[in-house]
């Protein structure tokens, strides 16, 4: 966990979001950001995705997110 990144805002949520609005952000934006769907190259698709993982990973638990 990266304490300089600010992943609610990588996936697009608040801070006081709940688990399913971060649930459907996280889908929503790795179906946007697909490799196989992005209409951009796929190195930026890659690297998108990757951040959006990342910040799902984190967020999801409730642990990490205090």
């Amino acid at each position: 966990m990266d304490p300089s990144k600010d992943y609610y805002a990588t996936l697009g949520v608040l801070p006081t979001a709940e688990d399913v609005v971060i649930r459907a952000a996280y889908r929503a934006l790795s179906q946007r950001y697909h490799p196989d769907r992005f209409s951009g190259s796929k190195q930026d698709a890659h690297l998108r995705l990757r951040e959006i993982n990342d910040a799902y990973g984190v967020l999801s638990a409730a642990t990490n997110r205090r």
